[in-house]
């Protein structure tokens, strides 16, 4: 019988592994995007399977797959351009960690934000590992440990799958306001993660895209703003 999901990558030798799959703020998404960017990191595998729609990701001219595999060294990051249904979110997270079981990973990582609707001048990071060792190597590097609550999508699933195996593995979620993408929530992420793993990057690209959003939504508020008081006056002009 046909697996409903396989994975074509290479095997690499105690690997790092990141997950970024689209969730809460795009926050996954845009972290492990730009880490394979400014990593310079190619693709080196992908996920094949008869239950994803079919479409086909066109990257500068050339076409691509739409749940890939970048890689650089032994650092392996997952991303993922469309929206994946829950039950096969089931069945790649089960041959991710068998894969990363076979070929001992050093850790597993997944990156994601944390929806809290509403604005703070300091936005943090959360996080939980498979066991209270990985909980402790977070809250050594100042992150928050979610002692309750629930973690949807491939994140959660990752998170359990691997735990299950006794990989060292983390989720890491970015506080976002979550109705909107947040480069700024992903720049957080990716500072705590360059903590946990051998990296180095500057997130000041995403923090000056974070800034252009957030002036964004205040000229349109005040847009907004000034559309109603507008029609107050006017409403005042015929009635009054």
């Amino acid at each position: 019988m046909e697996k409903p999901v396989e994975l074509i990558l290479p095997d690499i030798e105690n690997p790092i592994f990141i997950e970024g799959y689209p969730g809460i703020g795009l926050v996954g998404h845009i972290a492990a995007n730009f880490l394979t960017k400014e990593l310079n990191m190619n693709m080196i595998g992908y996920i094949e399977s008869s239950f994803l729609p079919p479409i086909s990701l066109i990257l500068d001219g050339k076409p691509n797959p739409p749940l890939r595999f970048y890689g650089k060294n032994n650092i392996i990051v997952a991303v993922a351009d469309i929206y994946t249904p829950p039950t096969l979110v089931n069945e790649i997270a089960r041959e991710i960690t068998a894969y990363l079981k076979h070929n001992n990973a050093k850790r597993v990582i997944s990156l994601g934000g944390m929806g809290i609707g509403f604005f703070k001048e300091h936005m943090e990071v959360w996080g939980v590992g498979g066991s209270e060792e990985e909980n402790k190597d977070l809250e050594n590097i100042g992150v928050k440990i979610l002692k309750y609550g629930s973690i949807m999508g491939m994140s959660g699933k990752l998170l359990w799958e691997a735990s299950k195996e006794k990989l060292k593995v983390y989720t890491l979620l970015g506080e976002t306001f979550g109705d909107r993408p947040d480069p700024g929530a992903a720049a957080n992420v990716i500072e705590v993660l360059k903590k946990l793993i051998p990296i180095e990057v500057s997130t000041e690209p995403l923090l000056k895209e974070a800034q252009i959003i957030e002036e964004q939504l205040r000229k349109m508020h005040e847009k907004m703003e000034s559309a109603r008081k507008r029609a107050e006056k006017e409403y005042e002009s015929v009635y009054l």
